[in-house]
């Protein structure tokens, strides 16, 4: 339901996170973030930011031969909570009304309230289905975010390189 995404370079966490961290201060555009130690945070600026922008949460980590970049997007976390307080208010309606409904089985009288788990279950699939055009309404911002990852990933490609070619030592 997230889309998520892994990239693996051959320069050090430090060296990419320096990279975004440039284009996010120097970059005029829709997007702002925050780095830190080994995560990173990109979203819409609040101009650019509708409902359902989508909000980057990148983990950046070491590996023996670079680092690897795990990139996943979601909704704004305020969004995402907002979505997870349905499914548990549906969650307990269903288990309401399917324990009401055995109440009313027991005493013999007409269990209705039977019925409600099922209008619990298609408006689970209703709420479900919203994500889906909403995940489909933000792929254009999800774009934009990605590209940011990969000119970060070529700035320091670009870092390394020319890191490497000043490197004069005599051996």
């Amino acid at each position: 339901m997230r889309p998520r995404f892994e990239l693996q370079l051959p320069v050090n966490r430090e060296q990419w996170l320096g990279a975004l961290q440039s284009l996010l201060d120097t970059e005029g555009g829709p997007l702002r973030g925050q780095v830190f130690r080994k995560h990173a945070v990109v979203q819409m600026r609040d101009a650019e930011r509708t409902f359902w922008s989508p909000y980057l949460n990148l983990e950046v980590e070491d590996e023996p031969d670079g680092s690897a970049i795990r990139g996943r997007f979601s909704p704004h976390p305020n969004v995402w909570t907002m979505f997870m307080g349905i499914y548990v208010l549906l969650a307990i309606i269903a288990l309401g009304g399917l324990s009401y409904g055995i109440v009313q089985y027991t005493l013999g009288q007409s269990p209705w309230a039977f019925l409600i788990a099922p209008a619990a279950v298609a408006m689970f699939g209703f709420v479900y289905g919203a994500t889906l055009i909403g995940q489909g309404l933000g792929a254009e911002q999800m774009y934009t975010m990605r590209s940011l990852v990969d000119r970060a990933c070529v700035d320091a490609l670009d870092c390394q390189v020319g890191h490497n070619q000043g490197d004069t030592s005599l051996s």
